[in-house]
């Protein structure tokens, strides 16, 4: 549940966020919900991976006119079917290993006397 709730909110920050603000907002916003959300490292990693894959492969095909696909395309020298999917992963991995420090600054619950 924790997870899923995690997931949903970085899905629809990413969007929202991306809509204003520059690209690496997705860093700070991935870490600063696994911080608070106080998920497992490997949860932390993968929830915010692909939450901001698929947040950037959704906004990509419908938001962007083809800019994204284009740049991508010409930095990675690969077709334009192929650049989003590139552009989503390395935002993706940015994300994941923001979460997975997040995860690991998170103070741990020691209910253990």
């Amino acid at each position: 549940m924790k997870n899923s709730l995690l997931f949903l909110l970085l899905f629809v920050g990413t969007i929202s966020a991306s809509l204003l603000l520059p690209w690496w907002i997705i860093a700070p916003l991935a870490a600063v919900l696994t911080y608070n959300f106080k998920t497992a490292p490997i949860a932390g990693f993968f929830v915010s991976l692909v939450a901001v894959l698929l947040a950037w492969l959704l906004s990509i095909y419908v938001i962007d006119d083809g800019t994204v696909a284009l740049l991508m395309g010409k930095l990675f020298e690969v077709s334009d079917f192929a650049a989003p999917l590139i552009a989503s992963l390395v935002g993706g991995i940015v994300a994941g290993l923001f979460g997975l420090a997040g995860s690991f600054f998170a103070p741990k619950n020691n209910t253990a006397k």
